[in-house]
């Protein structure tokens, strides 16, 4: 019987990194960003416009089908511990699905970075033409002349509903106290600088025994189409011996985004 535990977080925290490493216990799944959010999200969504659904007096058969979704989705994997991984899991509607249909009583962890990094980490990455400005231009986003590219594209990503900004809603559900013992927050530096403290407190969290992992042999074991979504090619790469290599935003950065945005994190959590 597999126990189902969740990995999420926020863009450029090391959640990819994160996951390969802990891929190399032999009683962990850590899987590619999953798609059992939009199939749970899709059933739910559903049942509620079903004439014959609303109509039922037991629910339980609906909760039995939901339930068996993430088992099915992950039959073929032979190992006791699943760790789905989708970093929008912890938003209050994605997290309110963990608890209807697969466990009352989940445990995610919630990989962290300063917002500035993140945004520092995406301008350094992102081509002339990125996938950000093809959104940009589809949305109709209004493109102030007067900002740098990579401002507008800062501000872009930080838009209401946008890639950092949704996950940022996280934050309700982890400072929530009914949720309390249910997240494990671990930051992008932890996980790069003190990583055998990193992981021995994940496993205590999911109480698990420990594991003695190898920091300088690090797969990554699934190849990503991120093409397909026409986003760059080495989006989700890693490297196989754990270093901190990040440009500092200031190098990086305007005045502009690092005014605006410098106060934003979860340091304190």
């Amino acid at each position: 019987m597999k126990t189902y535990h969740f990995l999420a977080g926020l863009p450029r925290s090391g959640n990819t990194l994160l996951s390969s490493i802990l891929n190399q216990n032999p009683d962990i799944y850590s899987s590619p960003l999953s798609p059992i959010t939009g199939i749970l999200w899709n059933y739910d969504q559903g049942l509620m416009t079903n004439e014959n659904f609303l109509r039922l007096n037991d629910v339980q058969p609906m909760l039995n089908a939901g339930s068996n979704i993430i088992k099915n989705y992950y039959s073929n994997i032979n190992k006791p511990i699943v760790i789905d991984r989708e970093k929008a899991w912890a938003t209050e509607a994605n997290f309110r699905l963990i608890k209807k249909y697969i466990t009352p009583t989940p445990k995610v962890i919630f990989t962290v970075r300063p917002v500035i990094d993140i945004l520092t980490s995406f301008m350094t990455i992102l081509p002339e033409d990125s996938y950000v400005d093809k959104s940009m231009r589809d949305t109709g986003w209004w493109y102030k002349n007067y900002l740098t590219k990579n401002d507008n594209r800062c501000d872009y990503l930080m838009s209401p509903g946008g890639q950092i900004d949704k996950i940022l809603f996280s934050i309700n559900e982890v400072i929530n106290s009914d949720n309390k013992g249910m997240f494990h927050i671990v930051s992008y530096d932890e996980i790069v600088n003190k990583p055998e403290d990193a992981l021995k407190d994940i496993y205590k969290f999911l109480k698990l025994p420990s594991y003695k992992h190898n920091f300088d042999n690090i797969v990554k074991l699934e190849k990503d189409n991120d093409e397909a979504l026409g986003q760059p090619g080495n989006l989700h790469d890693i490297r196989p011996k754990l270093s901190k290599v990040s440009k500092k935003p200031e190098d990086v950065l305007s005045d502009y985004i690092l005014s605006k945005y410098s106060n934003i994190g979860w340091g304190a959590l």
